[in-house]
């Protein structure tokens, strides 16, 4: 993802059960900024109300979704 107008960012989920069965989730694999991967959900709806946005100290470099 190396687009400029996408902004990869962690949230924190209020509950995290009802992702598993969203149409707009997924497991990805995503890549920080120091080089380490991760298994996360990834989220494609821009504006769900089951998270909310923190400031965290990692950054998401590139996710990859899991097939």
């Amino acid at each position: 993802m190396n687009n400029e107008d996408s902004r990869l960012r962690i949230v924190k989920l209020l509950e995290p059960s009802i992702c598993l069965s969203c149409r707009h989730a997924s497991i990805a694999t995503v890549e920080m900024t120091n080089g380490v991967s991760r298994r996360m959900l990834h989220c494609k709806r821009l504006d769900c109300d089951n998270w909310q946005t923190e400031e965290v100290e990692e950054h998401p470099v590139s996710i990859q979704d899991i097939d």
